[in-house]
């Protein structure tokens, strides 16, 4: 009897293809164009992807269950305190972080990831929506509730299973910034530990991502 796959499976399936179905559409158009329809394609399957993940979270049953603890969500009240304090001290992490891996590790304080971001937002004002709504919507399903979660009804435990997704989160931004990412991905895990909500870690990665583009339409606070 084949077996069915499982929530989380499908929430990884559709990230993987948000990721990587933009990438052999855009040799379908001509090359001065490509440029252009990659981005505008990667736009488009991050909001499919989004939407999708969204639907399959209401809609399908999360096996095992997909509650970090026993317990129901907090209130959305304090799910939005935790958001803003999460963002907070998530721009607090970036700061120690970047600053240890510079002065232990000659790690240089930009990523890569984020300067490229922002240059292409400036010449494609629409990825800021990628940036700062699909983009951790998507990736929180993914790897704090696909991953965080269901690891840790495993014999990989609580603390085990943060340090994979944390791992992982780095991995996946491929710029070096193990320790910042890594950070950041088990802020983002205590995060939804302390409020049994998704939202939470989404709002304060949302927030975070929409700092970190202020300076593409507000330079001249950052001269």
């Amino acid at each position: 009897m084949k077996r069915k796959m499982t929530t989380s499976t499908r929430i990884i399936f559709v990230y993987l293809a948000a990721q990587l179905l933009p990438v052999p559409l855009t040799f379908l158009f001509p090359a001065e164009k490509q440029i252009a329809m990659s981005l505008t394609l990667a736009i488009i399957f991050a909001f499919l992807g989004t939407i999708t993940m969204i639907v399959i979270n209401y809609k399908e049953k999360w096996t095992p269950e997909a509650s970090i603890i026993k317990a129901s969500s907090a209130p959305i009240p304090k799910v939005l305190l935790w958001g803003v304090l999460g963002f907070i001290a998530a721009i607090l992490i970036q700061i120690v972080a970047s600053l240890i891996e510079q002065y232990l590790f000659g790690v240089p304080t930009e990523s890569a990831n984020t300067e490229n971001l922002r240059e292409m937002t400036k010449a494609y004002p629409l990825l800021i929506f990628m940036i700062t709504v699909f983009a951790p919507v998507m990736e929180e399903f993914v790897f704090r509730k696909a991953i965080f979660t269901q690891l840790n009804m495993s014999r990989v435990g609580l603390y085990g299973s943060a340090v994979i997704s944390a791992l992982l989160f780095a991995f996946i931004h491929f710029d070096g910034h193990y320790l910042l990412y890594g950070s950041l991905g088990l802020w983002f895990s205590y995060l939804y530990y302390k409020t049994n909500n998704i939202f939470t870690p989404m709002l304060a990665h949302g927030l975070m991502n929409a700092f970190a583009s202020l300076p593409i339409y507000f330079p001249e606070l950052f001269q």
